[in-house]
């Protein structure tokens, strides 16, 4: 097999990874607004009492600053594919919000900040992903970092003596689930070229930046 086959295939393998937004303006926009309304519906359907005005500016401004606090830890600096990875990562815990919310209609059961919590796990693993695959991030290293982001947006959103959610039972068994799962995907994922690639993840971000 030729090295244009094997650079196709590794394109076609990680094709989910390699979906951008065209510009990283329409990336910075969108994650605000996602970000905008993962507040409001966290406020109105699970807190109901939370203070929508005050809450959101304080959210974006997280938002905002984690954003560029990522890209100083990516292997070339990259804000672009930071605003990418923010707002992949938000649409996926707007999706758990909303699903959550929709399930919790649908079954007649009262509403609960865990699918906020479950949803801010999901958005950390995958962050352990993008991490790893594109943005140059070692595996230990994005297992910290993946917090940063959906971590700090919880803190600011979530009142203080709701936080015990993050270590309910429930919502930490589906949490330890979800990053388990990253970690093992990025190892596996990495080590997929071998013997003939020694990083398929390094191989990948080559591509990436040829393109």
């Amino acid at each position: 097999m030729s090295d244009s086959d094997d650079i196709q295939n590794i394109h076609k393998r990680y094709s989910f990874t390699l979906i951008n937004p065209a510009s990283f303006y329409v990336s910075l926009i969108f994650s605000v607004v996602t970000a905008a309304i993962i507040s409001t519906l966290a406020i109105l359907n699970y807190l109901q009492d939370g203070e929508i005005l005050f809450t959101i500016p304080i959210v974006i401004a997280v938002l905002l600053v984690t954003q560029y606090t990522d890209s100083r830890f990516t292997k070339h600096k990259e804000y672009s594919k930071s605003l990418h990875m923010s707002l992949f990562g938000n649409v996926l815990w707007l999706i758990t919000v909303v699903g959550g919310i929709v399930g919790a209609f649908i079954v007649s059961k009262e509403l609960s900040l865990f699918y906020v919590a479950v949803g801010m796990y999901i958005f950390a693993s995958f962050r352990i992903g993008i991490m790893t695959t594109t943005l140059g991030v070692s595996l230990k290293k994005s297992c910290v970092l993946c917090f940063i982001q959906p971590l700090a947006m919880f803190f600011v959103m979530v009142p203080m003596d709701m936080w015990s959610i993050l270590y309910d039972v429930q919502s930490l068994a589906f949490g330890i689930v979800f990053l388990a799962v990253a970690c093992f995907w990025s190892y596996l994922t990495n080590r997929s070229g071998l013997p003939v690639i020694k990083s398929t993840h390094k191989l990948l971000q080559a591509y990436l930046q040829s393109v």
